[in-house]
């Protein structure tokens, strides 16, 4: 009987102080939830490529594209990011997940609407204009109210651009960087130089054991020419009389130089070491030592393997 009683007499407070946490938890969680999704919230996105981004969501983001845009002065920066890109991302420096995203960019349309962007703000990354009007869009972007060129990034590969599998040359991708290491827009032109190691005799070269560190291309590409990629630019520098897809004699590595010549704020030098000049594949490797050729047909018939010193 007493057990009954205590049992019966304590279950109400138990509730009500299981009630009045629980409220206090859900208020305090709404608070938190609702200054996370504040429309100014800063937002930080990590892309597959490794780049991070950061800055506030624009109305101009939908279910396919996320669009950060970044104050420099008196313009705004907007990068448009994919969904399938994103590989992290916070809010307010607290780590979120794609449903808190889409809610954000939900309210930020709610309180800001779709409006279209000021004539101050530079859309950074592929242009929907024609190719024709790149240039335009490249020197309206360069004006006096972009921040000036401090540094230059880049990295590069082998590639092929037509339609036979044989390496056409080297596609570098660049961007302009300004003091902060954020992207900005150039004009101007590159410069490119490539060196690899190639054979010799070894009598003419005996010090360097039968191979010398040579120049075996050099480019000047003007920036027009080149195309955009999100907020960087590609440049293509197509194998010259030496060309490393079909001379074995040529090492598959090289060091790349390049230098963004930025008419009145200097030149920007950027080193890339240990470039892949051309595929590398064991069993190719492995067919040219049984002593069968490394290509079939017209993929690359002046190829002869390279040995190291």
């Amino acid at each position: 009987m007493y057990d009954s009683i205590t049992s019966i007499s304590i279950a109400p407070i138990v509730v009500a102080f299981l009630f009045v946490m629980g409220s206090f938890l859900t208020l305090a969680t709404g608070h938190v939830f609702a200054q996370d999704l504040d429309p100014s919230a800063i937002v930080e996105l990590t892309t597959s490529s490794g780049r991070t981004f950061r800055g506030k969501i624009s109305p101009k983001s939908d279910f396919h594209t996320v669009h950060l845009t970044t104050s420099r002065g008196s313009i705004e920066l907007s990068r448009p990011i994919s969904w399938t890109a994103i590989r992290h991302l916070t809010i307010n420096e607290l780590p979120a997940s794609f449903e808190k995203l889409a809610t954000l960019i939900t309210q930020v349309q709610r309180v800001e609407g779709h409006k279209e962007g000021p004539v101050d703000v530079i859309a950074i990354g592929p242009s929907a204009t024609a190719r024709e009007n790149e240039v335009a869009v490249e020197q309206m972007e360069a004006g006096p109210t972009t921040a000036p060129v401090s540094s230059v990034s880049s990295w590069a590969t082998f590639k092929s651009w037509d339609s036979d599998p044989s390496v056409d040359g080297l596609e570098v991708t660049f961007t302009a960087e300004d003091s902060q290491g954020l992207p900005t827009a150039a004009r101007g032109h590159l410069e490119a130089e490539l060196y690899a190691f190639r054979k010799a005799s070894f009598s003419s070269v005996p010090h360097g054991l039968g191979a010398q560190f040579v120049k075996i291309g050099s480019w000047r590409i003007p920036l027009d020419q080149t195309f955009p990629r999100y907020d960087s630019r590609v440049a293509r520098l197509p194998y010259q009389a030496i060309s490393p897809a079909t001379d074995g004699s040529v090492s598959p590595l090289g060091t790349l130089v390049i230098k963004l010549v930025v008419p009145g704020q200097g030149t920007f030098s950027a080193s890339l070491e240990d470039v892949r000049l051309r595929p590398y594949s064991s069993i190719r490797d492995a067919n040219v030592l049984r002593g069968n050729p490394r290509f079939y047909g017209d993929e690359n018939p002046r190829y002869t393997p390279y040995i190291t010193p």
